[in-house]
């Protein structure tokens, strides 16, 4: 089974986020793109937003299991583990995010799986016109605060 969720956070977001799965994991191995939360012999994927210029590009929080590459034995403690995180995002995070939908120009879509850190909040509510929020430096998908 794979899960995922996908949020935008600043730095900020990104340590109190880190400091709160601490008390869930045996341990956090942190790495430049994707850093592991380790939960008995299993692992979750943290892929870190990226800020570059004045575009923040989404990370995520995923979870492997069932596929040889991430065979593990510890499958209930990690969906559990998991579970609790994405509440932690859903919880405290800005859900309320809408793009531009290609095919229907100037009409706002909303977007139920985007999360918006508390902290990622206030730095686009700053200066909106010009701190973006995209889904990777690839896709088309801008978001904005809406609804």
């Amino acid at each position: 089974m794979d899960a995922e969720i996908l949020f935008l956070m600043m730095e900020k977001d990104e340590s109190e986020f880190l400091a709160h799965a601490n008390d869930y994991c045996d341990s956090i191995d942190i790495k430049e793109v994707t850093s592991e939360l380790h939960i008995g012999d299993c692992k979750l994927l943290f892929t870190h937003s990226v800020l570059d210029n004045e575009t923040l590009f989404c990370g995520k929080l995923e979870i492997r299991l069932g596929r040889e590459e991430y065979n593990c034995t510890d499958h209930a403690k990690a969906m559990s583990v998991f579970r609790k995180l994405r509440n932690y995002i859903k919880k405290g995070y800005w859900s309320r995010l809408a793009y531009n939908h290609q095919n229907k120009k100037g009409k706002l879509t909303p977007s139920r799986n985007h999360w918006l850190g508390p902290e990622a909040k206030k730095w686009k509510d700053t200066d909106s016109s010009n701190h973006i929020l995209k889904l990777s430096k690839t896709s088309w998908m801008e978001f904005d605060i809406g609804f």
